[in-house]
């Protein structure tokens, strides 16, 4: 797995740090393994990461995931999504228009499944990070 050789690296130097994960669907990474058969192996063998996530994943994807971590783990979960296209790597372009669901409900589910950082990644604009801030205070209740 790739991660473990950022993860070895990590170790290496003593450094903190977080590792996240594109993935294709709710269960698995963009390499076909199993989210949580990877969360178990990194928290169980390196010491010094400190949280894990899924990143530039499409956002209806990433309640499923979340909970595949948290049952793999007791690590930090934090997620940042893209905003729903699709990506093609053979023309390196974005394509859709993304998701029909507001982006800061999506965020609100993130948090009560149990992330604790919630941002964008690929597509998404300042708009989407407002509604991440609308939603963590609805959340908070701050």
């Amino acid at each position: 797995m790739e991660a473990e050789v950022e993860a070895q690296i990590a170790e290496e130097l003593g450094a903190p740090y977080w590792i996240s994960f594109s993935c294709c669907d709710g269960r698995h990474n963009c390499e076909g393994q199993l989210l949580a058969d990877c969360a178990r192996q990194l928290a169980s063998q390196y010491p010094h990461l400190q949280a894990i996530g899924v990143n530039c994943t499409k956002p209806e994807y990433i309640t499923s995931l979340i909970g595949k971590l948290k049952g793999a783990s007791d690590l930090p979960i934090i997620v940042y999504p893209n905003s729903g296209e699709e990506y093609d790597p053979q023309t390196k372009t974005w394509h859709g228009v993304g998701t029909d669901r507001r982006f800061g409900d999506y965020a609100l589910d993130y948090m009560k499944a149990g992330a604790v950082a919630v941002g964008g990644c690929c597509t998404t604009v300042a708009d989407h990070i407002r509604q991440v801030v609308a939603a963590r205070k609805t959340y908070t209740g701050k």
